[in-house]
């Protein structure tokens, strides 16, 4: 029983590093197979009928060349540390290398576009890349993306096209991989507590002897006066 325990725990442990290691590889497989892939926590927000209409909307739109819908939630434990951008050009590198439009939608209803290899500039309006605000967002996945193709199947060849540069920032590390920041009372810049209430106990007997001493010069004072 203790080793079963054991076994399970060490199961839990490694099983969150490995699914945020292995769904960027799961995400360029499933596009391998079909032009769309939704993460199963997405599922929610594009069910399986608008998933029909995507597609069926893209191949009606006829693109010339390939375009790829990937459906991710935000993850800071992968290689896209949360960046749906970083998380497109790693699946693009995991894919075969042609003409390529992928568009990343987040958990938001958001998109997020990516250009490779394409001798054409696909230029999507910002009410379509970000759709509206609030609640609406999600509702408009279906018609926003049937213009996303409509804008690639119409866009003329021009010889190059605009791509925001690939990002090399390194990632910030992990919030249980940052070192721990010292308190207020740990720091090398602040004084130990003893001392700091020794200063305060000898301030406070000086302060005292003085007020002893006016004291005890008053009352000798007067004395003198009524003598």
């Amino acid at each position: 029983m203790r080793v079963v325990l054991v076994t399970l725990l060490a199961a839990l442990l490694f099983a969150a590093p490995a699914a945020a290691e292995d769904r960027l590889d799961r995400a360029a497989k499933g596009l391998g197979a079909a032009p769309l892939y939704v993460h199963p926590e997405l599922q929610f927000l594009i069910p399986e009928r608008d998933q029909q209409l995507i597609v069926q909307h893209l191949r009606e739109a006829n693109v010339p060349f390939d375009v790829k819908i990937v459906a991710l939630p935000s993850l800071e434990s992968d290689e896209s540390g949360g960046e749906l951008d970083r998380a497109l050009w790693a699946i693009d590198d995991r894919l075969f290398k042609g003409a390529r439009l992928l568009v990343g939608v987040d958990q938001r209803g958001n998109f997020t576009l990516l250009q490779q290899r394409l001798d054409r500039d696909i230029d999507v309006p910002f009410e379509i890349e970000y759709g509206p605000p609030g609640e609406e967002t999600p509702k408009t996945i279906v018609p926003r993306l049937r213009a996303v193709f409509q804008i690639a199947a119409d866009a003329e060849e021009r010889g190059y096209s605009y791509q925001r540069d690939r990002p090399t920032e390194p990632l910030d590390p992990l919030p249980e991989d940052r070192p721990d920041r010292e308190s207020d009372e740990d720091s090398d810049d602040s004084a130990p507590a003893w001392l700091v209430l020794l200063g305060a106990g000898i301030g406070g007997l000086f302060a005292g002897s003085i007020l002893w001493g006016f004291s005890l010069a008053y009352r000798a004072t007067r004395s003198f006066s009524r003598a």
